[in-house]
């Protein structure tokens, strides 16, 4: 059965996931990467690793101070992603995936909600997402990543709950 956006037979199964460093973000990669491997139909897996910058504004003097933070907040994302491509690595022999990485100004879950409608609505047919719980950061942030795609996106937004153990890792 085609999902309700196929277009055509040939059209594969489309999953994106946005995928970080944290063990929810690694569990939601290998809970998609897990899943393509059960298809018995053509898919496109796509990750997605988003780097959120601070905004700038209209005092030089604090976007010198945001500029600062932005780019040590690009590096930490360089060294984050290599983590991840490491942990996806158990997997490169068994699946295909795209890696997307975007960098933009403002929260994760509008950045991604934007590439996606801007990008991949029309072949998206599930999004894969981590759930992190930290209800003090949900307070000072203004909720999760998982919340803000679950009531902004328009097609299945599955939420893995379950933390990626890294000590699995043998590190």
């Amino acid at each position: 059965m085609l999902p309700a956006n196929a277009t055509s037979p040939t059209r594969p199964y489309t999953v994106v996931v946005h995928v970080d460093e944290s063990p929810e973000g690694l569990a939601a990669a290998e809970y998609a990467c897990t899943l393509c491997l059960k298809f018995k139909v053509k898919y496109r897996l796509i990750l997605l690793y988003v780097v959120a910058l601070y905004r700038k504004t209209g005092l030089s003097i604090i976007n010198r101070q945001t500029e600062q933070l932005n780019a040590d907040i690009r590096e930490d994302a360089e060294n984050a992603m290599v983590k991840c491509k490491q942990f996806l690595s158990r997997f490169e022999s068994l699946i295909t995936y795209e890696w997307i990485s975007i960098k933009d100004e403002g929260s994760a879950g509008p950045i991604m909600v934007d590439f996606i409608a801007e990008n991949l609505q029309a072949t998206v047919d599930l999004v894969v997402v981590g759930r992190k719980v930290n209800p003090g950061i949900k307070k000072i942030v203004g909720g999760h990543i998982s919340d803000y795609l679950l009531e902004n996106l328009m097609l299945p937004v599955m939420v893995v709950k379950n933390q990626y153990d890294v000590s699995d890792d043998g590190e």
